[in-house]
């Protein structure tokens, strides 16, 4: 439960960094001009129910006057005055193209209500107006979407080992932290049907994951291949490349070349190639610049393990 959630965590802040600003805010944006009232900004507030409104002026924006500066113009007794004088004008803004993840820390910064979008950094000309909900209904959206992928994936995946009971092999393409770890968690659901020992599953789940996130981390895609075998279970992983450099130095304990990014995500902590040594009873790899990569591991199964029915 614990590895689920933190990969829930992991893929909401994945999305955050991919998703832009443009593709959530509101485009369609009412709007004010300095000359107009609060108590027309008020009256309109009441009947198409929101709270906070830019003010602009052809096309730039201004000023903002949320429903705090209403209340205020009301207890002031200047509810009929043009909101010119009286509006904020230092106004905190998010360029259009900036992802979500900035905005979303403006918010918790500043406890803003809503943020204008404008069109480019140092511009103020308005293309839209962002609120927080826009962002957690767009996630929610997203994370259906990868939600409903994953399951048609795992439907092919589980038809594929129907036809095939005794051999998983899965296509893995770089860069797709949505679907990381599906692969290893598919294996493991599929040699425990076959009456394999937990701490079997285990060593095999281990080796499946780390093989499979270097694939996405580092390379440009591949496969990955698992045999069921009366005494064994084979893993094989293949790549398309580029290699490793330093074969030596990548099979030392913490040695990773993740970026900063990949890091943030949780993933790249240079143990990937140690652990899977480690979980294996039999383990090779080989790596060229110019082919790729290739690791093959062999975990041996007890006597108490079940081989007969993979179904």
């Amino acid at each position: 439960m614990a590895d689920f959630r933190e990969r829930q965590i992991r893929l909401v802040h994945e999305l955050m960094y991919q998703i832009k600003v443009q593709e959530v805010m509101t485009r369609d944006v009412v709007c004010f001009e300095p000359t107009n009232t609060f108590r027309e900004i008020q009256r309109c507030m009441k009947e198409q129910r929101f709270s906070g409104t830019p003010i602009v002026e052809d096309g730039t924006l201004v000023g903002m006057v949320s429903i705090d500066d209403i209340i205020s113009a009301f207890d002031g007794g200047y509810i009929d005055d043009a909101i010119g004088p009286y509006m904020t004008r230092e106004v905190a803004t998010i360029p259009q193209n900036y992802s979500v993840i900035a905005a979303s820390n403006l918010f918790n910064k500043h406890r803003y209500g809503r943020l204008p979008v404008v069109e480019a950094p140092r511009s103020r000309r308005l293309v839209g107006l962002l609120t927080f909900s826009d962002i957690l209904s767009h996630l929610l959206l997203a994370m259906n979407s990868i939600a409903e992928r994953v399951e048609r994936q795992e439907h092919s995946l589980v038809e594929g080992a129907k036809q095939a009971k005794d051999t998983l092999r899965f296509e893995l393409a770089p860069d797709d932290f949505d679907l990381a770890g599906m692969a290893s968690t598919t294996v493991k659901k599929h040699l425990k049907k076959a009456g394999l020992q937990p701490d079997v599953l285990r060593r095999i789940a281990v080796i499946c994951y780390e093989a499979e996130i270097n694939v996405i981390i580092h390379s440009l895609g591949g496969f990955m291949e698992v045999r069921l075998l009366p005494d064994s279970v084979t893993i094989e992983v293949v790549d398309e490349g580029p290699g490793i450099p330093d074969l030596e130095k990548a099979m030392e304990a913490g040695f990773t070349t993740a970026n900063e990014k990949i890091r943030s995500l949780g993933f790249g902590a240079g143990m990937g190639i140690v652990n899977m040594k480690r979980c294996a009873d039999d383990f090779r790899i080989t790596s060229s610049m110019e082919t790729g990569t290739i690791v093959q591991a062999t975990v041996k199964l007890s006597p108490d393990d079940a081989t007969t029915d993979a179904d």
